[in-house]
């Protein structure tokens, strides 16, 4: 059970600062204690084992107690993005066959609008408070249209994490426990943490990488964990870790980007940093030498990875990161990684779709075994991206499959167009994607974020393209935006409407 991580570390470091969030600290044996108070009204209710649990909560310390609860009293979890319609939620309780909700008093308002109308399945939601010393529990309780049990392909997941779609309702990612707790000891040995160490969590806490990469990680290692709320700027993250003297980062490229190149960076003292582990993206390797030159005494860790493989799939460290140009490492422990062509796996440095296989790879997805067959094969999770293995073992990640520009019949990846943009010297973001287009199929058509007022020479952004591309690869369009949007986890949305500058 993942719970058994919280009850190891209340053995280890009972009394130890465990979470800290809004100004509230927990210690180990603290946060158990509030853990404890609300699996007691949960198996009151006898709905949550074997049932799917949503929990809809945002960067909070009922969270992370409400996690861990679920969890023991036989639950699936199922994190929930509060940020959207009433029709969305209430189509999203209906789907997974949510069986209870435990939220916060100020989305009470949103639940009861969803709720109008009854719902199949749901019986009671819990508003979660937690009031320093004690944790307050009001129950609501609502007469389902069904209330048989979820469907699951075998054993019931510990969790079920949500991974974007194309469609209105998102793709349910089912993991077991021992996915989640494969992939935390994995992490956790790469990393070579102490006990000592003090972990930012910054993004979304909803997310795989936030759940599993650092939320379970610093409990699992007796860590102090710091929990930001509110909007996220590369200004009170870079204020974070002075304050609270952080040792272990966690980002994506674009927030380490925004960082690297921020007027203030000289201002704030960063000296407690250890380790940064960066994931979700590829970085340019402009932008990764930037990113060494400014912490020089830093472990820049890179790590690749898929929900669907809970998240983890192979990491590599600062020395190799700068010598190995563009590689993604090695797999983590006990995970294997090959690369398929044709139904047969490929040869060193040939490029083909990259499979995983491990502890760590999903159960399945919820409700689409057509899907699931699709994407579980022989073993493999197939991950729909595409790179290549040098002789030594290393992964060199090329871009997603679905990405492909497909130009005068040439199969054409952005993400290498993205790469030499961002070598460009005032370079912030791009953004590279394929535009209908009559004469070619698709033209290759670039947005670009100067990190700084001054406009970007168009010009001469194109002349570099030329000096590192085919000429095929070439940009045909280069447009200079204010701001390229963005993903819950800082990734850059392929699917937008711009504002040209």
């Amino acid at each position: 059970m993942i719970y058994d991580l919280l009850e190891d570390a209340v053995r280890k470091w009972g009394n130890k600062p465990a979470v800290i969030c809004n100004g509230s600290t927990k210690a180990y044996s603290e946060l158990s204690n509030m853990v404890e108070l609300i699996t007691d009204e949960l198996k009151k209710y006898k709905g949550t084992a074997d049932n799917n649990i949503l929990l809809a909560m945002d960067n909070s310390m009922e969270f992370v107690e409400s996690f861990f609860a679920i969890n023991k009293a036989g639950g699936t979890i199922i994190p929930l993005y509060m940020n959207m319609g009433e029709s969305k939620l209430k189509s999203i309780i209906e789907h997974y066959e949510i069986r209870c909700i435990l939220t916060l008093k100020k989305y009470k308002n949103k639940i009861e609008l969803a709720l109008e109308e009854s719902v199949n399945h749901l019986e009671k939601v819990f508003y979660i408070e937690d009031t320093g010393s004690s944790v307050t529990i009001e129950t609501v309780d609502y007469k389902p249209v069904l209330t048989d049990k979820p469907y699951y392909r075998g054993n019931s997941p510990g969790i079920i994490l949500f991974s974007s779609g194309t469609t209105n309702l998102p793709k349910g990612i089912m993991l077991s426990n021992n996915n989640i707790i494969s992939n935390v000891k994995a992490i956790s040995e790469y990393l070579s943490l102490t006990s000592e160490e003090k972990i930012l969590l910054m993004k979304n806490i909803n997310h795989s990488s936030s759940i599993t990469g650092e939320l379970l990680v610093s409990i699992h290692n007796g860590c102090l964990l710091h929990i930001q709320t509110g909007f996220i700027t590369a200004a009170n993250i870079m204020e974070a870790i002075s304050k609270f003297k952080i040792t272990v980062l966690f980002g994506v490229p674009t927030i380490l980007t925004a960082m690297i190149t921020h007027s203030e960076f000289n201002n704030f003292d960063m000296k407690s940093l250890r380790i940064i582990n960066f994931y979700g993206a590829s970085m340019a390797i402009h932008k990764i030498r930037e990113l060494a030159e400014k912490f020089p005494e830093v472990d820049l860790i890179y790590s690749y990875g898929l929900t669907e493989a809970a998240p983890r799939v192979t990491y590599i460290k600062r020395e190799e990161l700068l010598s190995k140009e563009g590689s993604s490492g090695v797999p983590i422990k006990g995970v294997e990684v090959k690369i398929r062509v044709d139904q047969r796996e490929a040869k060193a440095f040939e490029q083909g779709e990259i499979c995983v296989k491990g502890p760590n790879v999903m159960m399945g997805y919820y409700k689409n075994e057509e899907k699931t067959k699709a994407v579980l094969a022989d073993g493999y999770l197939l991950t729909g991206d595409l790179g290549w293995l040098d002789a030594e073992g290393y992964l060199y990640v090329k871009g997603r499959k679905d990405n492909m520009i497909i130009k005068s019949g040439k199969n054409i990846y952005p993400e290498e167009i993205e790469a030499v943009l961002m070598g460009y010297p005032g370079m912030k973001e791009v953004l590279v994607r394929g535009e209908a287009d009559e004469l070619v199929g698709e033209e290759i058509i670039a947005y670009v974020v100067s990190d700084g007022e001054e406009a970007l020479n168009l010009f001469q952004v194109l002349k570099h393209c030329k000096k590192a591309l085919e000429d095929y690869k070439v940009p045909g369009k280069i447009y200079q935006v204010k701001e390229l949007k963005k993903t819950l986890s800082n990734k850059i949305m392929r699917k937008q409407v711009f504002e040209e500058v």
